[in-house]
């Protein structure tokens, strides 16, 4: 009698398949990765600003404000007041030479020169004639600061317009139906504890203007 064998096949354990990590993980790490940056808000430019001396001429304000709209036209007008504001007082420090020439004013001083008062603090007054006109020179037992304050008030728009003031000098620009006058008030101390002020006013310039 034959019989019969069961023949057994040994089988290779199973391979453990690691799983690929999760979509949430992926995500934190590129979140992580790809971090936003909020942009800084940008600055403001300084509008450019009619100079208020020429808006009172007639029929020239709506060309002025027609220029201004022009696209483009607001950043190259700041950016040329900048750089006038960067020089300009450099420029006003050599109007020193004005108060150099008349170091001793001794006479009487006077109320006012060529309708530009004079501080009623003054003791003593000089007029200076030089080869391209002539100027008014007093000496005053005031600061720095009354001479400021006394000329921004008695020079008030719209018929003086303060243009500058830096180095110890105010320039002025005037308007009236004669013209246009430049105005430029130079101080500094003396040599006897007081205040030396120079008062520089250029004859009036016409302007044309359009008939009504």
């Amino acid at each position: 009698m034959l019989g019969c064998g069961l023949i057994t096949q040994t089988v290779a354990p199973t391979e453990t398949i690691q799983a690929p990590p999760t979509t949430a993980a992926v995500t934190e790490v590129a979140a992580t990765a790809l971090e936003t940056e909020t942009p800084a808000p940008s600055e403001t430019s300084q509008a450019a600003t009619i100079f208020p001396l020429l808006t009172s001429i007639p029929g020239i304000a709506a060309t002025l404000t027609a220029a201004f709209s022009t696209p483009g036209a607001e950043n190259t007008l700041v950016a040329k007041q900048t750089m006038v504001a960067a020089t300009e007082g450099v420029q006003l420090k050599s109007f020193s030479k004005f108060l150099d020439q008349c170091p001793n004013p001794s006479d009487p001083p006077m109320q006012n020169w060529v309708d530009v008062p004079v501080m009623p603090q003054a003791t003593a007054g000089q007029r200076v004639n030089t080869l391209i006109g002539s100027y008014y020179c007093f000496r005053a037992p005031v600061s720095a600061a009354d001479v400021e304050s006394f000329y921004k008030e008695k020079l008030p728009a719209p018929n003086w317009v303060l243009q500058a003031d830096a180095n110890g000098t105010m320039q002025f620009f005037g308007l009236s139906q004669a013209g246009m006058q430049i105005l430029f008030v130079t101080f500094g101390p003396s040599n006897k504890n007081d205040m030396l002020v120079a008062i520089n006013v250029t004859s009036p310039m016409g302007i044309p203007t359009l008939k009504p």
